[in-house]
């Protein structure tokens, strides 16, 4: 599934996810602050908005590929090997627009 962008009435750019059943805006263009509301909170607060279909940021191969480690890992973790459970866990905190916390030693 592609997602879909959104544009602010300040010309801001919000990318729409499904966060558990939730539409949530992820704010992408004033990244000093990472923020994320819903979707009737972005239209309450900033709207009205524009919406636009998202490019995907990923190859097709590329995507379908980590769709495929995020449900290996989703429905038989116990088989996940350590560097796919990092790949997911990268991929969230992109997702989620946040720098990941440091390796233990």
């Amino acid at each position: 599934m592609r997602g879909l962008t959104a544009t602010d009435r300040h010309g801001r750019t919000w990318d729409l996810i499904a966060i558990e059943s939730v539409i949530c805006a992820l704010l992408v263009t004033d990244t000093r602050t990472p923020t994320v509301m819903s979707a009737p909170d972005l239209i309450d607060t900033h709207g009205p908005i524009r919406l636009a279909p998202d490019r995907c940021r990923l190859s097709p191969g590329s995507r379908d590929a980590l769709v495929d480690v995020v449900d290996l890992v989703a429905s038989e973790p116990e088989t996940a090997t350590i560097e796919q459970i990092r790949e997911v866990a990268a991929a969230a905190h992109l997702l989620l627009g946040v720098k990941p916390a440091p390796r233990s030693a």
